[in-house]
This record gives structure tokens, C-alpha cells and sequence, in this order.
């Protein structure tokens, strides 16, 4: 597991990051989906550090031991990253963000220093004229984002319900079972065991305008997406791609929101860390 550390943000909150012993003058940052912490990330650090390339996860506000930002909005985590990449002196890095850490990678972006945003099944911003959100979603997930529009007290009570969430598509229930997932089942136990406040701000940035346009994202972005998935599914992804200039969809027939992530890593990596080296995905 990766030595937790702490940093001090210049507005007084504390943001909780993990990196590995690689020079992190270049680096890959991930971003976790929700109700995961930081730990999810944890063997892909292990991984790039015998590449000899830094890698880097945090928990965005209000999970485990990084303070809450009332009323975060998503660009506000891309502004914690650029102060933690200030005092690691990070000069070029790439973020990866999976599911609910899609948005906030995407925030990155804009940051100088980001060299290319890699999405894992990540979702588009709500409310859009020409985006059904709810087109494809599972029942459980509607009922959450229908329980957040009334207030996060209401959320909080659906997700504490005994079965809530135990809904899955067929692909990604096998990979929950598998053990490429048991990274995932980790990191969401110890996620919980700090208490279900971490939705408080992610879906007050979920439901929330992201503060910035995608529109105006000038690096690469790689969207991958399972066209099974339940969880944020493929209208989300086809969204970003026809406003992200430049985007590229790698759609994986059969996968969903977990199996994406289960079967395909070593895409995703590749795919980082040629953003990172400045080559074009798929000429790595």
C-alpha cells in the first residue's frame, strides 16, 4: 500500500494523497470514482514505479482524511491538483480519472501542465440540452441522482438501505467477483468506514454546473467506455466526445463500468503514459 501524506492547501483545508518513489517531475494522477478511496489506485502506483514513472492519487474533498469544500464544484478539485502538483514539482503530467474522478480529471486540463486527460467510463455534466442523462442508467443509480436533486440527507438515507446498489450488469458482476477487483472492494470498505459524507460534495459537483466548458480542453483526451454499462452509460461518453475537441472514443463492445476497467488496464496505462511521453495512444 502507498504512504498516505498530507498537504496543507493555501484556503486551510487538507488534501490526502499517496505517490510512489518514482521522480514525479513527470507524472500520471488518478482520480477515483465515488464511494472509492484512494487505495484504488494503489498497484497501478506500484506499476508505473518499476517504469520509473511517478504516479500519484488523492482523495478528492470530503473523503477519508481530506477536509470537505461545502458547495465543490469540479473545477475546484483541478485547482487542489494544481496545488499539490506546486509542491511536488510536478512540471507534466496526465490525469486518469474513473467514473464520478472522469469529471475532475477533465478539470486538470486546464492546468499548463497537463499534457492529456484519460476517462474511464466518466460522466458528462448534468442538466445539458442535448444529453438525456438518464438514458441507459440502472434503477438504483436514478434513484440516487433523484434522491441528491431533493437534498443529500436523502441520498445518504437510500444508500444506507440493505440490497441498494447491488445492482449490476452482467459483465460487471463477474468482475466484481474477480480478483482484479479486489482493489476496488478495498478501497470502497475503507471509503465507508469514514461515513458516506464524501457525497456531500461530489454530488453537489455531479448535479452542479463544472465551472469551466469543456469546450475550451486543448489537450488529448481518451474516453473509454464499455457500451453495457449501467452505471454512466455510453450517451455520457458520446456526449464528451462530440464537445471535447480532439477527443477520442475507445468504445469496448460487451464491457461495462467495471469490466472496463478490469479487462482493459493495460490499454489504459499505455494510453497514459503515451499521453505522458507526448507519443500518440496507440503508436506507444
Amino acid at each position: 500500500m502507498a504512504t498516505r501524506e498530507v498537504l496543507r492547501l493555501s484556503d486551510g483545508r487538507d488534501l490526502e494523497y499517496a505517490r510512489n518513489a518514482a521522480d514525479l517531475t513527470r507524472a500520471v494522477i488518478f482520480h477515483q470514482g465515488t464511494l472509492a478511496d484512494l487505495s484504488v489506485w494503489d498497484s497501478w502506483l506500484a506499476e508505473l514505479e518499476v517504469r520509473s514513472i511517478g504516479a500519484i492519487s488523492f482523495n478528492r474533498s470530503g473523503y477519508a482524511n481530506s477536509s470537505a469544500l461545502p458547495g465543490r464544484r469540479t473545477v475546484d478539485v483541478g485547482r487542489d491538483v494544481a496545488e499539490l502538483a506546486d509542491d511536488l514539482a510536478v512540471s507534466d503530467f496526465v490525469s486518469v480519472g474513473w467514473s464520478g474522478g472522469g469529471s475532475h480529471a477533465l478539470a486538470t486540463g486546464l492546468d499548463p501542465r497537463c499534457r492529456g486527460v484519460v476517462t474511464l467510463a466518466g460522466i458528462a455534466p448534468f442538466d445539458q440540452d442535448d444529453l438525456d442523462f438518464y438514458e441507459g442508467l440502472k434503477a438504483d443509480d436514478v434513484a440516487e441522482y433523484l434522491a441528491a436533486l431533493n437534498s443529500v440527507e436523502e441520498l445518504i438515507e437510500l444508500m444506507r438501505r440493505p440490497g441498494h446498489g447491488e445492482q449490476w450488469c452482467e459483465p460487471d458482476a463477474r468482475a466484481l467477483a474477480s480478483p482484479e477487483m479486489a482493489e476496488l472492494r478495498e478501497a470502497t470498505a475503507t471509503c465507508t468506514s469514514f461515513g458516506l459524507g464524501c457525497l456531500r460534495d461530489d454530488y453537489g459537483a455531479y448535479l452542479s454546473p463544472w465551472g469551466f466548458d469543456v469546450g475550451d480542453l486543448e489537450v488529448p483526451v481518451e474516453l473509454f467506455q464499455g457500451d453495457l454499462d449501467e452505471n454512466v452509460p455510453i450517451g455520457h461518453a458520446r456526449w464528451l466526445e462530440r464537445h471535447i475537441p480532439g477527443s477520442r472514443l475507445r468504445l469496448y463492445p460487451g464491457e461495462g463500468h467495471l469490466s472496463l476497467v478490469a479487462r482493459h488496464r493495460g490499454e489504459i496505462v499505455a494510453s497514459a503514459v503515451a499521453l505522458l511521453e507526448g507519443v500518440e495512444p496507440g503508436e506507444e
